[in-house]
């Protein structure tokens, strides 16, 4: 072997007459491929006036003493083009492009490039570009503190610009959150990267909260909450109102428009409904309204019902009031008699009875 085996560096032989040639050669070599920086990689033709020293990765169709050394590192070492054969891995600053290259599978490939003072691309176990100038292909990236805090800041150019994280799922957009389009924060949805549902927006000269779609869902079972000031429960449904004498209902019969709405906003239950009777039953006793959708609390504070019409009802004195127990789903009926309230009972009701009504109360 007359030369080393990566670089081909020529060995000095045994009793070699005039070592220095080879020694000299060696070092030319070194200082050929040692921190290697070329002028260009795209030029196919021999510059004029070269400078001693000035190197090149030879471009494609070359002419000249150039040709056929596509690829091929070409120095002018003692006014002769010096070509060395590149191998897989080495690297290379070009300083026309500024760029680093490497050499891959027989041709030399832009590993980094810069715009001058800053890299302009990298990729981590990913391939960047001019448009994803920074790609990471890992299982997690963790951008930690350095010093009391960390920052992550996306600048945009102008407000109707962009500036957002979107996820994906195999390339295809499902959620988005940041300035789309303007300088108030947005979070939007998609099913298929196509159609978008934009579920918040938040003002930003009044930190005002919006809802564009309208809707705000709670679970079908509350959360509860022990803050006063957290909303943890929404409902809206129908109820059924019903009539109790005594505290029984033997034979009564509703008509068709006995029915009753609710809405439930945390512990507040707003419910409406309207009583039909078409048989008032046999039972006897004091009349109360039943079926509420829900209990009161178990605290002896009572709530008022507000009847807002009420017929074909006899011996009755004044306007018909409603009184809801506590730790109850009922509302015990009266009626204004000479400035006291008297309590209704079946005599009070006849087949015909009707009552519209609406009451607030706090549920358990």
């Amino acid at each position: 072997m007359d030369a080393t085996p990566r670089l081909q560096l020529p060995y000095i032989a045994p009793q070699q007459a005039q070592k220095q040639v080879t020694y000299n050669q060696a070092m030319r070599a070194l200082d050929q491929l040692v921190q290697p920086a070329v002028k260009s990689r795209t030029i196919a033709t021999p510059p004029g006036g070269p400078a001693e020293g000035d190197t090149y990765v030879v471009g494609a169709a070359a002419t000249g003493a150039w040709a056929g050394k596509e690829g091929k590192l070409a120095s002018l070492l003692d006014g002769v083009w010096t070509f060395r054969t590149p191998a897989d891995g080495w690297q290379l600053y070009v300083e026309d492009s500024a760029e680093i290259v490497i050499r891959q599978s027989g041709a030399w490939v832009s590993f980094l490039t810069n715009g001058g003072s800053a890299v302009a691309k990298f990729g981590i176990n990913a391939s960047a570009d001019l448009v994803h100038r920074l790609a990471v292909a890992s299982e997690a990236s963790l951008f930690n503190h350095d010093g009391a805090g960390h920052r992550l800041t996306l600048n945009k150019a102008a407000a109707a610009e962009t500036g957002s994280v979107l996820f994906q799922t195999g390339f295809s957009g499902r959620a988005e959150l940041g300035l789309a389009g303007d300088d108030n924060f947005h979070v939007k949805v998609s099913p298929d990267g196509a159609t978008w549902f934009e579920a918040l927006t938040v003002a930003r000269s009044s930190g005002l909260v919006s809802l564009p779609l309208g809707q705000l869902a709670f679970p079908a079972g509350q959360n509860a909450s022990a803050d006063p000031n957290t909303l943890d429960d929404y409902e809206e449904g129908s109820w059924t109102p019903g009539l109790s004498f005594g505290g029984a209902s033997v034979g009564i019969t509703y008509g068709a428009l006995n029915m009753g709405r609710y809405t439930k906003v945390g512990r507040l239950c707003v419910a409406s409904g309207t009583l039909q009777l078409t048989n008032k039953g046999t039972s006897i006793g004091l009349a109360a309204l039943t079926g509420l959708p829900f209990a009161s609390p178990n605290v002896t504070l009572w709530t008022s019902c507000a009847i807002g019409y009420a017929a074909a009802m006899t011996s009755i004195t004044g306007a018909v009031l409603g009184l809801q127990l506590f730790n109850d789903t009922r509302i015990n009926l009266f009626h204004s008699n000479n400035g006291d309230a008297a309590q209704l009972s079946n005599t009070n009701f006849t087949n015909g009875t009707q009552m519209h009504f609406t009451v607030a109360y706090d549920v358990a």
